[in-house]
């Protein structure tokens, strides 16, 4: 009933993841408060900018993400001295909640939310009158606010802040919150109003189109959580949901390889390895090698000795039976719990609500697909098989095995005579990429980033850079906090985080002593009421800047990542609906990732990247024909990575179907079925991958959801943006058609509406077969 809300991204790959003394006056301006509790830019002084401060705005934007020199001094003259991320002043807390600011403040805020929310309880079970009838729904909005405001906070800060302490007092915050609202999802008072007031039409009568999605959102939810059964069964359901969010925390949290490194003696051996990372494994006669991702990677990629590639490889996909046993409790949790509500499977009752209603309409989406881009892909395992052959001397067709893989596309590819002449990466810094993404929507959306300043122990780490964002007329539409570099302990994949939703909270009830965040609402053209602001964390894994002369450089696949996870700050950004319950990114979990993908498309588009793409040395512009050869180069297997993706997707569906009569070591017999029929290369003995496959808990059932994504991105790029992709008319387009909705609309009328296509509309089997027609465009 009470949803938690997405947060995460799509991994597109599983393996890949003069100095300024002082501050321009510009910069002052745009970081000075206006007041104690308002700390964004005056819109006077976006206003006033003429061409000549607009660029230095831009400058100022682009060497807050470049130059470590620049942003230290910017903190150093901002309003208060910096503190460590370890320090916790008396007057600011994380995001700027008072209660946060020591580990404590999360069982204070948790606690806060709890009594907030009895009493929002007691307020939608006792309504009677016709006019508390008809506050149900808002009510039930804001209890699933009041709760996530502490959940979603706390699940973004129990994954990334580098405090052990803190991120162990929001994890007890994030379990305690949860497993109130699982209680809540069996609460048969909440359930009865609601019944009520669904079954009354002259209150239904005058429910706008959100609110009515809103309310068989609920419906739908309340059911979904078994509040039709005994009450024996409501606390089993409570039990088993409780157990997996335990599961969960540990499956995701304990994904390192059993064998953490591997020894290579001597280290002459890892021939073909760049010589510089050689020197820096090598210990005496040893090379030490972790086999972490990026060292796996490298290894997997360059050395020529076969069988060091093979040892790496089993040693980064082993797992110990413990996390084995995590995983397939997890997973058989699942299917317990979907029993429990008389489903066939986990995947029947996750998808009943998702644009492919169940998973039949999603097997038959993989097996088109298959079908689509399986020659393509043949031909490459082929090319590959081939180069192994010669570079073996076999006499036969030699098998490709897992660790060829990578080999052995990295030596044809460097082979290709179009293989730029050099890096694409001096012309991508993180600073002229955010300045491009500010440029870019300011043209399709009139909105734009402003750099926010920074209070004392507002934020979990000093690299961390806030943005905010603000449209033409001047009104702040949000806040984005930027962790874009990576440190010791940080995670991997890149990620979005909703720490706040905007919704109105003009009419919400009043419950005295319970604000821990001030909420002022702002004013939305052409909507009543007023807004809460919304507030989202992008999480990177970027190198870190050194000085002005050292920025941090992207590989094109780094820039669409970052893209990517833009398109979803926009969605939070850009949605404005009036209620919490389908805001920004809460629609369902296979529309969510359209706006994210449709902005890979636009960081490799030429007329794009003319806008910011300039070497940090010379400014030079990307010369077209180097991002063309750069293109052209990662497109010749890109038919493998696309089957990675579907092998991903459909293993995500085995582990959600029927697993009564599932034995132990089930999910490792899949893979490997999966890995020999679909990969088409032989399951290498003792690995088992799955146990590093993370989003198997936050989109179990959903991972077809990129792939999905894609074809819908693709289709839209094409039909919207591809011919101009900076016009303000797409642009505006594609906000008012599927940004500003969330989940407040049918994405299926989103979709067919932006794409004037009415068999999308319907969202029926023509319209899923008519998408699984469309394909996967490798890119």
């Amino acid at each position: 009933m009470l949803k938690l809300g997405l947060s995460r991204k799509l991994p597109s790959s599983v393996t890949r993841q003069v100095s300024f003394r002082q501050v321009p006056s510009k910069w002052k301006l745009l970081t000075r408060p206006l007041s104690t509790t308002s700390h964004f830019a005056s819109p006077h002084v976006i206003n006033a900018l003429d061409s000549t401060q607009q660029t230095q705005s831009d400058e100022a934007l682009r060497q807050l993400f470049d130059d470590m020199d620049f942003w230290r001094q910017a903190q150093h003259n901002g309003p208060q001295k910096w503190l460590n991320s370890h320090s916790y002043p008396l007057k600011t807390g994380l995001f700027q909640i008072p209660s946060l600011n020591n580990p404590e403040g999360f069982r204070i805020s948790a606690e806060r939310a709890l009594r907030k929310a009895q009493t929002l309880v007691d307020k939608i079970c006792t309504a009677e009158t016709p006019f508390e009838l008809r506050r149900v729904v808002k009510l039930l909005d804001q209890l699933s606010d009041v709760l996530c405001s502490v959940i979603d906070l706390a699940e973004f800060v129990r994954t990334t802040h580098p405090s052990e302490e803190v991120m162990e007092k929001s994890n007890e915050a994030y379990s305690m919150m949860c497993s109130y609202m699982n209680t809540l999802n069996t609460h048969v008072g909440l359930y009865e109003s609601l019944k009520k007031v669904l079954a009354t039409p002259t209150i239904t009568a005058d429910f706008s189109q959100e609110e009515r999605q809103v309310a068989e959102i609920f419906l739908r939810d309340f059911e979904k959580s078994g509040i039709h059964l005994s009450r024996k069964q409501r606390d089993q359901f409570v039990t088993l949901s409780d157990k997996i969010i335990s599961l969960g925390r540990q499956f995701t949290q304990n994904t390192e390889p059993r064998i953490n490194h591997i020894e290579v003696t001597p280290p002459s051996r890892l021939s073909g390895m760049n010589p510089s990372y050689i020197r820096a494994f090598t210990r005496g006669n040893v090379a030490v090698i972790p086999t972490s991702p990026w060292e796996a990677h490298a290894v997997l990629r360059t050395v020529h000795d076969e069988n060091i590639r093979k040892e790496m490889y089993i040693g980064a996909n082993s797992a110990t039976d413990d996390q084995i046993n995590v995983l397939e409790e997890l997973l058989v949790t699942r299917d317990n719990l979907a029993k429990l509500l008389s489903k066939e499977s986990y995947g029947h009752m996750f998808l009943a609500d998702k644009m492919v209603k169940n998973p039949e309409n999603v097997k038959t989406f993989l097996s088109t697909i298959v079908d689509s881009q399986f020659p393509k892909y043949r031909t490459d395992l082929t090319i590959l098989q081939k180069a192994k052959q010669r570079n073996t001397k076999s006499k036969d067709l030699p098998s490709l095995q897992a660790w060829d893989r990578d080999y052995y596309m990295e030596l044809v590819s460097s082979a290709i005579a179009t293989r730029p002449s050099s890096p694409i990466s001096p012309y991508l810094s993180v600073g002229s990429a955010m300045d491009g993404l500010s440029q870019l929507f300011s043209r399709l959306y009139g909105v734009k980033f402003v750099p926010g300043t920074i209070q004392p122990g507002e934020v979990w780490h000093d690299g961390v850079r806030k943005l905010e964002v603000i449209n033409e007329d001047g009104d702040k539409c949000g806040t984005i906090y930027c962790d874009l570099y990576s440190r010791p302990g940080k995670q991997i994949n890149a990620a979005h985080y909703t720490v706040r939703c905007s919704r109105r909270i003009d009419d919400d009830e009043v419950v005295p002593g319970a604000m821990d965040l001030e909420n002022v609402g702002v004013s939305v053209k052409g909507r009543p009421g007023k807004y809460q602001l919304p507030m989202v964390v992008l999480v990177c894994n970027f190198t870190q800047p050194r000085g002005k002369s050292h920025p941090s450089l992207l590989t094109l696949s780094e820039l669409e990542t970052l893209f990517h996870e833009m398109g979803h700050a926009m969605h939070s950004m850009l949605g404005r609906t009036e209620f919490h319950n389908v805001a920004g990114t809460r629609c369902p979990i296979d529309f969510v990732e359209l706006p994210s993908i449709i902005m890979e498309h636009f960081a490799t588009n030429p007329q794009v990247l003319s806008l910011f793409a300039k070497h940090h040395e010379t400014r030079k512009p990307l010369p077209e024909s180097l991002l063309q050869a750069h293109l052209k180069s990662r497109s010749v297997f890109s038919s493998v990575e696309t089957q990675a993706q579907i092998l991903m997707a459909m293993l995500d569906q085995e582990y959600h179907g029927d697993l009564s009569h599932a034995n132990h070591g089930f999910s490792s017999n899949i893979y490997a079925a999966l890995q020999n029929n679909v990969a088409l290369m032989p399951y290498v003995p003792k690995t088992h991958w799955q146990v590093q496959f993370g989003h198997l808990f936050g989109y179990g059932a959903g991972y077809y959801s990129y792939l999905f994504g894609r074809a819908l991105a693709q289709r839209m790029w094409k039909g919207s943006f591809e011919s101009d992709p900076l016009a303000r008319e797409s642009g505006e387009r594609f906000k008012n058609e599927v940004l500003s909705w969330g989940g407040g609309r049918d994405p299926w009328l989103c979709i067919g509406e932006m794409l004037e296509n009415e068999t999308l509309i319907k969202g029926d089997h023509k319209a899923m077969e008519e998408v699984g027609k469309w394909g996967v465009m490798s890119s």
